[in-house]
């Protein structure tokens, strides 16, 4: 049977494109697929036959070089003969196993590079230009040694016209849905779910929730991901003081699987992301998770997002930093249930033609196959 080796050493081994799109899809397609990467409030089962998932304790940034080193090992002693890697750091790794070790490696880039670069500080300080510069003219000349490029966005390719290595669009788009009927939440219930951060809209979602229940809503605001602690304690804070114990609730983080239940049962779905680099052009992919069970959003207005709003009617663009306007755009949701209908009806329309991943799959599996012919 065809190996292949799959690794990440910033993602938990249950991470949505990881796990549940790309690994599941391979194991199906006939490949044996082995899964390293970290640990996560659940354990696997070995449910998914051809599936293997190894999990390594998470460790601080400073000691993350050892889990480099682990995974260094594992893959140059691995019978796999592809090596799909999820991590900018993991790319020295992918360059050395190709050149020296005639792996043959797969480089997933699930960020714009360069723009994440640029928005990282150093002890609060932007790095230096000519550091940049040397780091992704580095990745470029690593890129060029794999076999494969897959980028999660299309516009990132725009980043690498001068590298030949192959280079495929892989998208994040869920799991083709069913029409669903399950019951709503009996409160009109807002949702975000996926990384927890200031510039992901934590603190508007907040004053929203508090805003709302001043004008005298009744709702829910479920919160749904890993919750740094610092933004734990300011959101403890935030509810006691404006009495929203009752009105916002941290979940945690989810599976799949259950993240979908969620969904099913809201009624309006979130993804304030502020206007930084890596976000203006990347379109979340929780807005096609929404559209997969016919939930509206509220999106940032950015352009590419915007088009996308234009195209499927399915949701409404805010400036996502101006609390009011989102909780006006909300209240009209709210007061017009046909209109929320409405516009989730169209989202799983165009879920149904053209945002699901079976689409993407199929690019997945000619992806591996060629490189194996090629072998």
């Amino acid at each position: 049977m065809k190996q292949v080796l799959i690794m990440s050493s910033v993602h938990p081994w249950n991470d949505t494109r990881i796990f549940h799109r790309e690994a599941i899809s391979l194991a199906n397609a006939g490949y044996e697929v082995t899964l390293y990467a970290m640990e996560s409030n659940r354990a696997y089962h070995h449910e998914i036959p051809n599936l293997t998932v190894k999990t390594l304790s998470k460790t601080s940034k400073q000691k993350r070089f050892q889990t480099w080193w682990t995974f260094f090992h594992i893959a140059r002693k691995s019978s796999a003969s592809i090596i799909h890697l999820h991590d900018p750091e993991l790319l020295p790794l992918g360059y050395i196993l190709q050149i020296f070790y005639k792996k043959q490696v797969i480089f997933d880039m699930h960020e714009d590079f360069p723009a994440v670069l640029k928005s990282k500080k150093i002890a609060r300080y932007p790095i230096a230009k000519p550091f940049l510069h040397l780091a992704t003219y580095l990745e470029k000349r690593m890129l060029q040694k794999v076999s494969a490029i897959v980028f999660a966005e299309a516009y990132y390719k725009e980043n690498y016209r001068d590298v030949s290595t192959a280079q495929v669009d892989i998208y994040n788009y869920p799991f083709l849905q069913q029409p669903v009927s399950a019951e709503k939440y009996e409160i009109p219930t807002l949702i975000y779910a996926g990384a927890i951060h200031e510039i992901r809209g934590f603190k508007e979602m907040l004053e929203v929730a508090r805003l709302l229940k001043k004008a005298g809503y009744t709702f829910q605001l479920l919160i749904i991901g890993q919750v740094p602690t610092r933004l734990e304690t300011y959101a403890t804070n935030f509810q006691r003081k404006y009495d929203l114990e009752q009105e916002v609730r941290l979940v945690g983080r989810l599976d799949l699987s259950e993240l979908m239940s969620y969904y099913v049962k809201s009624h309006i779905g979130l993804a304030l992301l502020h206007p930084v680099d890596n976000y203006l052009r990347s379109l979340p992919t929780k807005i096609f998770e929404y559209m997969s069970v016919s939930l509206p959003y509220i999106l940032s207005d950015f352009e590419v997002y915007r088009e996308l709003v234009k195209k499927t009617a399915s949701g409404i663009v805010v400036d996502a930093q101006k609390p009011e306007e989102i909780t006006k755009q909300i209240q009209r949701l709210l007061d017009n249930p046909e209109r929320q209908k409405c516009l989730g009806d169209n989202g799983y329309i165009h879920h149904q033609t053209m945002f699901n991943w079976s689409t993407q799959e199929r690019r997945l599996i000619q992806l591996y196959q060629s490189i194996w012919e090629e072998k």
